[in-house]
């Protein structure tokens, strides 16, 4: 159930957005012209959206545009700086 929340409320990312209304990634996704399983990515910061998506994304659930951007580079500087900490073992015969 979607929580009410105020028409001119501004959200600092997509998964704030969703955590604070009770919106459904497939309600967004539907609405929006992606598959849920594309909007997971970018809510996630795996994956920042075309630009025709991410603008109707960022309307829809009034984000600023950059926050897909932030997202991405949050989540892959976490990841850089998890590979530098613990490199890859390998194997030795």
């Amino acid at each position: 159930m979607r929580k009410r929340v105020r028409r001119d409320r501004c959200f600092p990312d997509l998964a704030t957005y969703i955590r604070q209304t009770g919106d459904t990634q497939a309600r967004i996704a539907a609405t929006c012209g992606l598959s849920q399983a594309s909007l997971s990515r970018i809510v996630s910061g795996e994956r920042i959206p075309r630009p025709a998506i991410a603008e109707r994304l960022a309307n829809y659930a009034r984000v600023p545009l950059d926050s897909f951007t932030r997202v991405y580079l949050k989540r892959h500087a976490r990841a850089t700086a998890t590979a530098r900490r613990e490199p890859d073992k390998v194997a030795t015969p």
